[in-house]
């Protein structure tokens, strides 16, 4: 995962009426999730039956409401991009996440991992990820003290969002892990077309996340809470 810092101007649009930024240090974050899921299924199937897809999603933190009434922080999708056209099909029809679908690979060289998202021959994101800065804390510098307050801010949330403007509604959905240990490293952005089309000029990194083998979980149908409208919501000032 690959966080960038963004002045919170340029994702005001971006998120819900009813809700507002997370911002640490008076910054948004704009996260660029690649996700190799390996041996999918249902809980009771066999791990044999299950199957594989990359996917890559640009996300930030948003604080939205839920049915209960309460703001709690959320992962806010921005963009939620899938290598496999069917699984995009069944993930709009069962959790209501619109995918679209791209070519998204990670290439593994010796000092770098390359990841990669196409549509055509745009290339639309590109990240080059130094192995050798991957380590238990940071060798750089970074907005956070450190790699588990980094994990705790961007990582340590339950449920993901996806703004649906048109319905004016915002649709929530679990997810889980199993716990990992956090390794936190440092890369080259070669092409951010998300950034670029919210105006941000600036598009360095400030840390990646890395992790692998973890048992990942996600539920199937959401929950979904109606969104005023802009006139109707007090403004909430930080």
């Amino acid at each position: 995962m690959v966080t960038y810092p963004v002045p919170p101007e340029a994702l005001a649009p971006a998120v819900p009426p009813c809700g507002e930024l997370v911002l640490h240090n008076g910054l948004a974050w704009v996260s660029a999730c690649f996700v190799h899921i390996a041996r999918m299924r249902p809980s009771l199937m066999p791990e044999t039956l299950g199957i594989g897809f990359n996917y890559l999603i640009h996300r930030t933190m948003a604080r939205l409401p839920y049915p209960d009434g309460k703001m709690r922080n959320t992962v806010l999708v921005l963009e939620a991009n899938i290598n496999r056209q069917l699984l995009g099909l069944i993930a709009r029809k069962t959790t209501g996440v619109r995918f679209r679908v791209r070519e998204i690979t990670l290439t593994d060289l010796n000092d770098a991992w390359i990841v990669r998202m196409k549509e055509r021959q745009e290339i639309l994101y590109e990240a080059e990820i130094y192995k050798h800065s991957i380590d238990t804390q940071f060798h750089g510098k970074s907005e956070f003290m450190s790699a588990d307050a980094a994990d705790r801010f961007l990582l340590g949330i339950s449920f993901g969002a996806q703004w649906e403007p048109d319905s004016a509604r915002i649709k929530l959905l679990a997810e889980t892990h199993d716990p990992w240990e956090t390794y936190v490293g440092q890369c080259k952005t070669n092409r951010h077309a998300l950034l670029t089309s919210l105006g941000v000029q600036q598009q360095s990194a400030d840390h990646v996340i890395t992790m692998t083998d973890i048992p990942h979980y996600f539920a199937l149908r959401g929950l979904v809470v109606a969104c005023p409208a802009a006139s109707s919501v007090a403004t909430n000032k930080p």
